[in-house]
């Protein structure tokens, strides 16, 4: 399952969430293969992202795809101004706890996708 932005989704992929308005009233349910008057209908309507069956785009290279030192580096930017806030730096902490987990995932994922060495 992935959450896309509208602009990324295509005809031919299958909802795997149903979609609704933002007044909560459903507009297409989950199971629901995607088409482009769909997707101009969503887009006339304001939905601006859909959840899809599968991982049918590859996010890596695009904003997603950040290193955790350039996360990090960011969230140092985004809190600047809330120094003092304790509840602010707890949600920095969250933020960089999240961010330092999901880089170890995705290192020891690349990592079981390469071919074993020979020695």
């Amino acid at each position: 399952m992935q959450k896309l932005p509208l602009s990324l989704a295509r005809p031919g992929m299958v909802l795997a969430k149903a979609v609704a308005r933002a007044d909560g009233i459903a507009v297409a349910a989950q199971g629901t293969e995607l088409s482009q008057a769909l997707l101009d209908r969503f887009d006339t309507m304001g939905v601006d992202a859909v959840v899809v069956e599968g991982n049918p785009v590859d996010l890596e290279g695009a904003a997603g795809d950040m290193s955790y030192e350039k996360r990090a580096e960011r969230l140092d930017h985004l809190f600047r101004k809330h120094a003092g806030d304790k509840w602010m730096q707890q949600i920095k902490k969250l933020l960089y706890d999240y961010f330092k987990l999901k880089a170890a995932g995705l290192a020891a994922a690349r990592a079981a996708a390469e071919p074993p060495r020979e020695g």
